[in-house]
């Protein structure tokens, strides 16, 4: 059974996680087509990563970057880097729609800095509130428990993700580590001005912003131009290959060994 060595991109971070995970390939009895979008991420965390990671580890404690990075490694070791997507958009000649085959590999991941520990803002950071926040990268078991946290329910019934997300990164304030995403609510809506807040959710975005881009860059079919986007995410859908990429992963098996650098094309199924 084929396997391989990943390093996390969480490295460093970690207290009771190692920087490398072993990564197997699915047993043959192991299936993804009963996964929906609705527990994709469950289902990753409790029956797939178990059976085809060889450590032991809590993985609901990965961090939201790394649960992506690993759905990426397994997807390519198991089914190899090809994809095929349904939409290109092509910043040249327009969007076009049919299949086409694209190289995941093409898609670009941003890691954390050397020695990263977490991120302050300081006073200057935002407008007018006086006090220094401490953000912190969320595990996938945040994320999930953001997305159902009914704190942050709109009057539409829908969770507002993106506060939630910043109540949830907050880890201090003025030093203070004993905040919870509860006690980071009630001091944004108390003690801070509209002005702060959106300055606050600005500066989190771009500063927690690292792990895989949802998408990547190709050659375009139409006017073969390098101006063609797709959109590639780690989803349920991710793990469902057709059988044109299940080949052509097969044929770049047979070529490992000669060193070339990652296609960047797009080739109509």
């Amino acid at each position: 059974m084929m396997s391989e060595k990943i390093e996390l991109l969480g490295k460093g971070v970690y207290t009771s996680i190692p920087d490398t995970l072993t990564l197997k390939a699915f047993p043959t009895t192991l299936e993804l087509d009963y996964v929906s979008s609705e527990d994709f991420e469950k289902t990753m965390l409790e029956d797939i990563f178990p059976k085809c990671i060889e450590e032991k580890i809590d993985f609901y404690s990965l961090l939201e970057i790394d649960f992506y990075w690993i759905c990426r490694c397994l997807r390519f070791l198991n089914y190899g880097p090809y994809f095929t997507t349904n939409v290109l958009m092509c910043e040249n000649c327009g969007t076009l729609k049919g299949e086409y085959q694209v190289d995941l590999r093409t898609i670009e991941c941003k890691g954390l800095p050397e020695g990263f520990k977490g991120i302050t803002l300081g006073k200057d950071d935002l407008i007018d509130y006086g006090k220094d926040i401490g953000l912190h990268l969320l595990t996938i078991r945040e994320v999930l428990n953001l997305r159902q946290d009914k704190l942050f329910k709109r009057p539409n019934g829908k969770i507002n993700t993106t506060y939630a997300r910043i109540c949830y990164s907050i880890s201090s304030i003025n030093n203070n580590t004993d905040i919870t995403p509860v006690t980071a609510k009630m001091e944004i809506e108390q003690n801070m001005t509209p002005a702060d807040f959106s300055a606050l959710k600005s500066v989190a975005i771009d500063l927690t912003d690292y792990g895989l881009r949802g998408g990547g860059r190709c050659s375009c079919p139409q006017c073969h131009q390098n101006t063609a986007m797709f959109v590639a995410l780690s989803d349920d859908r991710f793990f469902r290959p057709t059988l044109g990429d299940l080949r052509k992963g097969r044929n770049d098996r047979s070529l490992r060994g000669i060193k070339k650098p990652a296609r960047n094309t797009a080739e109509t199924v």
